[in-house]
């Protein structure tokens, strides 16, 4: 095995961490970082069909009960929408929920994820201005 697969082995360890990778196997940072950037990207493949009728039948494997709303890579979020991602924004910014997307047979889909512990008021969504 070279050093190259030894790290690619430990990229899919650590959720491709190069920072990481390059730590845990002595590899100097840029040389790694230059490896791994200049390697082509699998491009995002959008849908063409129809969405789905049932929205979490997208998204990860145990994530997808969170799954809020879908839409197609570059455009806007569909009207339909806007209602639960208004919701999922202020539960957000009330520190109560994560949001997150991905991408699913070529769908973005828009995650909204209760967390275990409230992290306290957060400013993102609202627009006030952050007191320190």
């Amino acid at each position: 095995m070279t050093n190259w697969e030894l790290a690619d082995e430990e990229m899919r360890r650590n959720g491709n961490n190069i920072s990481r990778t390059a730590r845990v196997l002595g590899i100097d940072y840029q040389e790694a970082r230059e490896h791994y950037l200049s390697k082509p990207v699998v491009p995002f493949k959008p849908t063409i069909g129809p969405p789905p009728d049932d929205i979490t039948s997208l998204g990860r494997a145990g994530f997808r009960q969170h799954v809020i709303a879908i839409k197609r890579a570059g455009c806007g979020w569909p009207e339909k929408y806007d209602a639960v991602l208004d919701d999922a924004r202020q539960k957000y910014d009330a520190g109560t929920h994560e949001m997150m997307q991905g991408s699913s047979q070529g769908w973005v889909v828009q995650y909204l994820i209760p967390l275990k512990k409230p992290v306290g008021k957060r400013t993102y969504f609202s627009g006030e201005p952050i007191r320190v």
